[in-house]
């Protein structure tokens, strides 16, 4: 029999009534003939509930302790949904993430995975259970250490899983019905694409679009996994994450991305020397600061200025950072402006269509929306406008790329 991994986030298992609904879903799927795994998040805001707590007691807790607590969220999941299926009659069986042999590296709070031994689970699926497993979590190998993989864990547990068990599909459950032009619930508008490429997937992932991590879709891709985002809620049809899209290939523009608390920040006066750039952005990256747009700018009297952009929640440790090796760096000032927002246009089709660009930032013009950065590939173009204007500028550009059109429309 195929094997099937299906992911539930945390809205789907929310609620009693909810993974009554999600233990329906799956049990479709196993009188279809396959061979369930599924993944499960924790219930509904629990992960916020034990962040909340530890807060409580500690203002920066050891993030060994907080994988130790935050792991227990699924656990509970995995508990129940077992227990929802006995009670229907299938064999089912929960295990943690250690218990499904995913072994990670030894990052607290942020690892990645870096091997999975199945031969439980498949030992399991051969005697006809039904698996359930924990998403968000691992071990670490040979240290009996617990570890929680950040942000969208769940999808990159499901998606390895499927690599590893060489899964027909991997099938993500969430609350919206699929991958959509830009997200439904701020633009009305929003038209659920049918299929969407690794690349493109990635790009938006990357860019803010929530609906997948992009850890998960670098696992898709790498491994070839066909992906399907669709609702636990409906039966509706979902959209296949691929290699090559089959469907509304001729759009250009396929999505936008958006996602605010974004500050700019500017170091003034460095040195215009060969390491100079080396040594600033190696010191942000040794203390965990990830950097995303980057401006170049050389002054006249041959000094230069850097601008780039990070998450307004990491300023501070930011300009700890350049403040403490101020003296090595030689920098004159730092300057900053906050409550910003990042817009972006991504599509596989601009590689081979000029005056893509140009379209997006007259259009953004055209509204009084000053561009303050930018950034592009072959397939995205980013602009940080102010966060005022963010939902503006989607508006805007969804309506200029006819993205809302029943018909997918080529650029002109």
């Amino acid at each position: 029999m195929a094997v099937m991994v299906q992911k539930f986030g945390g809205t789907s298992v929310g609620s009693v009534e909810r993974i009554q609904n999600v233990a329906n879903r799956v049990i479709q799927t196993v009188e279809e003939g396959h061979s369930v795994v599924v993944v499960v998040s924790a219930m509904g805001k629990t992960t916020d509930t034990l962040v909340r707590l530890a807060g409580e007691i500690s203002q920066k807790p050891s993030q060994r302790e907080m994988d130790m607590l935050l792991s227990t969220g699924e656990q509970v999941t995995i508990a129940l949904l077992s227990m929802a299926l006995q009670e229907k009659g299938y064999e089912a069986v929960s295990l943690t993430g250690w218990q499904a042999g995913i072994e990670t590296e030894k990052v607290f709070g942020n690892a990645r995975i870096r091997n999975i031994h199945t031969d439980r689970i498949c030992r399991l699926l051969e005697e006809g259970k039904i698996v359930i497993v924990a998403g968000f979590q691992g071990v670490v190998s040979g240290a009996d250490e617990i570890t929680t993989l950040g942000r969208g864990g769940s999808d990159t547990t499901a998606v390895a899983l499927a690599a590893a068990l060489k899964a027909e599909k991997c099938d993500i459950f969430t609350d919206v019905t699929g991958v959509f032009t830009t997200d439904p619930r701020v633009i009305d508008g929003a038209r659920k694409l049918e299929s969407i490429s690794y690349d493109e997937m990635l790009e938006m992932a990357n860019l803010g679009a929530g609906v997948l991590h992009p850890r998960a879709v670098e696992f898709a891709k790498n491994y070839g996994v066909k992906l399907e985002v669709r609702s636990s809620l409906s039966m509706e049809s979902g959209t296949i994450v691929e290699e090559e899209c089959t469907v509304e290939n001729q759009l250009v523009v396929r999505g936008l991305a958006f996602e605010g608390n974004v500050t700019k920040v500017t170091v003034e006066g460095l040195q215009n020397e060969l390491t100079t750039l080396s040594h600033l952005f190696t010191m942000l990256a040794e203390n965990g600061i990830n950097v995303d747009i980057i401006i170049q700018n050389v002054n006249e009297n041959e000094s230069m200025n850097i601008s780039f952009s990070i998450d307004s929640n990491v300023l501070d440790d930011t300009i700890s950072v350049l403040e403490t090796n101020r003296h090595r760096l030689g920098y004159e000032s730092i300057v900053h402006e906050d409550q910003l927002a990042k817009v972006s246009i991504v599509g596989s089709g601009m590689i081979s269509n000029p005056g893509v660009a140009a379209k997006m930032f007259k259009s953004l013009a055209d509204q009084g929306i000053m561009i303050k950065m930018v950034s592009t590939s072959e397939i995205k173009v980013s602009t940080i406008v102010d966060q005022e204007f963010m939902i503006k500028a989607i508006e805007t550009l969804h309506d200029v790329f006819e993205l809302d059109a029943r018909e997918p429309v080529a650029y002109k």
